[in-house]
């Protein structure tokens, strides 16, 4: 594509050479002549002087200015989101084969909408429902009484147990587990008894599931992912836990049961949330952080046990100081002596 059709396409103000052609889309490390490249974080700043890219992506309120004679500037409100288009359009995804094929095991009561592909070995149980559109890709096992929406995607591997909901364009990636029991067990005799669980697991509309994710069933009732929730890759999350909209859940964070969390909230990586823990509303959890109280809303949290980002990080470099200060108090109890 030409400069002047890209900054079109993203809505941009281009600095720089209109009819130059761009052939590809890379790194600011490692692009070439002919690529056009992003800078959506100052620490890559450095890369500048180096790159041989034919245009750069910048943020419209960046300082940054052409500091290499040849490379172009695209000023736009996020890079990011303009590098997604760009990626969308030199890059398009193949076009997945519909129809189903006749060596998936598939209950005569499932009920199938149109332009619906079933893989190769999928197994699917009685009384499912699969809207228009979605995609289910080889070997992937869905239970009794589930209900898929309009364009979900569930792709090789993954589990889905009876009576699950999911709702439209949801993403499920490979080996996540949707609807297991819960880790739940009483005292009887002596000896650990499990705890029945009979409820289900609800994904609402634009939800993302990562790939060996779980989310367990509800003893009773539901566990809820609200619209728009994103969850990384290796995340744990118990039963009858609810999850507002629009949060994103980062890799190895475990959540346990009866947790309430609200809309538009981050759990950074390894996060830990005990159970029957309500977190209010556009919280941020950082990565590694023990949570061990209700949090609310509006606030960022870190550390151990959890405390607000800049307190945690003071208690933090006091921490460091420690072995100093055990030094200085062993010297001032000798003079004291």
């Amino acid at each position: 594509m030409r400069l002047e059709e890209i900054a079109k396409l993203i809505d941009g103000k281009l600095k720089g050479p209109s009819e130059l052609e761009i052939k590809h889309i890379a790194g600011i490390e490692d692009a070439d002549e002919g690529d056009i490249t992003w800078l959506s974080h100052s620490r890559y700043e450095k890369w500048l002087e180096k790159s041989r890219a034919s245009c750069i992506i910048i943020n419209r309120e960046s300082l940054i200015v052409n500091r290499k004679e040849g490379i172009a500037t695209i000023e736009v409100q996020n890079p990011a989101i303009a590098i997604a288009k760009l990626l969308e359009e030199f890059y398009p995804e193949e076009p997945r084969a519909t129809g189903i094929s006749n060596k998936a095991q598939i209950a005569p009561s499932v009920k199938i909408g149109r332009e619906v592909s079933i893989g190769e070995f999928a197994s699917i149980g009685a009384d499912t429902v699969i809207i228009d559109g979605a995609i289910i890709y080889p070997r992937v096992y869905i239970g009794k009484g589930v209900k898929i929406g309009k364009g979900t995607c569930i792709y090789p591997n993954a589990t889905i147990l009876d009576r699950v909901v999911i709702g439209n364009r949801v993403v499920i990636f490979s080996g996540a587990v949707i609807g297991s029991d819960g880790f739940a067990y009483t005292q009887l005799d002596g000896k650990h008894t499990k705890v029945p669980h009979r409820g289900s697991v609800i994904l609402g509309d634009d939800v993302e599931v990562g790939a060996g994710s779980t989310i367990d069933r509800a003893v009773v009732g539901n566990t809820i992912i609200k619209r728009g929730t994103k969850i990384d890759n290796l995340v744990h999350i118990a039963h009858n836990v609810e999850i507002g909209e629009d949060s994103i859940i980062v890799a190895q964070v475990g959540i346990a049961g009866s947790v309430k969390i609200g809309n538009r909230v981050v759990i950074a990586g390894q996060a830990g949330i005990p159970d029957h823990i309500v977190i209010g509303d556009k919280v941020v959890i950082a990565a590694q952080t023990g949570v061990t109280r209700d949090i609310p809303s509006g606030i960022t949290v870190a550390g151990y046990p959890a405390r607000p980002r800049r307190e945690s990080n003071r208690a933090y470099s006091l921490l460091m100081k420690l072995p100093d200060l055990f030094k200085r108090v062993q010297t001032l109890e000798k003079r004291c002596k």
